[in-house]
């Protein structure tokens, strides 16, 4: 398998034990978003200029049939690849917005007076951070630390 454009989104709940952890975690998230849309885009370009097209515009392939829960195009898969990667597009852009405004306003989250020792849960939604819960109850595992010193040997 190889996925040839798109991005695995999942929806669940990230835990960090620092805020800055988690700022670190949504700029990550917003560089893969923006890079598999530009990524996307290019490969859009490239089919419509492929294809002679010279515009945007929408792409709606013939021959999709429904089988089961799925709709397959066997009459014509130029088009109906067209179309699916410009499913993608339209679904990446929405998530780069929201992950940016959610970066852009984070600030104001680390300016809330919160437990110094609390945990953060950061819910996403289809890949899309949407809330954020504290917990100061479950508290932050032990950190060690390891101390030592290296000394050098000399062989006789």
């Amino acid at each position: 398998m190889q996925t040839e454009a798109g991005v695995t989104l999942t929806s669940g709940i990230v835990k960090f034990y620092s805020l800055e952890d988690m700022r670190k975690y949504l700029k990550g998230l917003l560089d893969t978003y923006q890079v598999e849309f530009d990524k996307t885009s290019n490969i859009v370009g490239s089919m419509l200029r492929l294809d002679d097209h010279k515009s945007m515009e929408v792409i709606i392939s013939r021959g999709w049939a429904k089988a089961g829960g799925i709709y397959i195009n066997t009459a014509d898969a130029k088009k109906g690849r067209i179309e699916i990667v410009f499913q993608i597009v339209s679904e990446l852009k929405p998530k780069v917005a929201k992950t940016e405004e959610v970066l852009k306003t984070f600030d104001a989250v680390e300016q809330l007076p919160l437990p110094e020792e609390a945990v953060f849960l950061l819910y996403l939604h289809g890949g899309v951070p949407e809330r954020i819960v504290v917990d100061s109850t479950e508290g932050r595992p032990e950190r060690l630390t390891y101390s030592g010193a290296l000394e050098a040997v000399e062989e006789a």
